[in-house]
């Protein structure tokens, strides 16, 4: 970020327009909680806006990771998990995969989704809600393309073990 204020308001708009809504969703998913998902971004960006050190490579692993620490504060502190329903979770405009297409089906993985590891889900939601690849995943989880690809593999194996339980068949 440049060191004008006028150029730096600026920037920060266009990095917000950019990546507030993609952050929201991944946080969301995160906490399962619209307001504290909403903190999170807000949370990230004023950080984002303070910070005066080193060069920021990517700016979106950088808000995403201020967040997400800022997240497991927050529950730290609260000493509690959410109780929301991922449920309330708004539908990605995009639609990755075919057996997304019912809100049945949407409905039934959301339940699913509820039932898995923090992590699992993420990877499930960056991957088939966000369109990252494995390398952008990698950069925010902190970790190599080949983890990313081999907890998407284990990821997607437990919610299929998970919507089997349920009694969910996909044809």
């Amino acid at each position: 970020m440049t060191h004008e204020p006028s150029d730096q308001t600026e920037e920060l708009d266009a990095v917000y327009r950019k990546h507030s809504r993609e952050l929201w969703a991944i946080f969301y998913s995160q906490c399962s909680d619209r307001e504290r998902a909403y903190d999170a971004v807000q949370e990230s960006f004023l950080r984002l806006h303070a910070y005066s050190g080193e060069p920021i490579r990517d700016v979106r692993a950088w808000l995403l990771r201020v967040g997400q620490n800022w997240l497991r504060d927050v529950a730290r502190r609260k000493s509690s998990k959410p109780t929301a329903s991922l449920d309330e979770m708004p539908n990605s405009t995009g639609e990755p995969n075919n057996f997304l297409l019912s809100e049945e089906n949407r409905t039934s993985i959301r339940q699913a989704l509820q039932q898995m590891l923090e992590d699992d889900r993420r990877v499930l939601v960056m991957k088939y809600a966000l369109d990252w690849s494995s390398i952008q995943m990698s950069k925010v989880m902190d970790c190599s393309p080949a983890a990313i690809d081999m907890r998407l593999s284990r990821a997607r194996r437990r919610l299929a073990e998970i919507l089997e339980e349920q009694g969910y068949s996909h044809g």
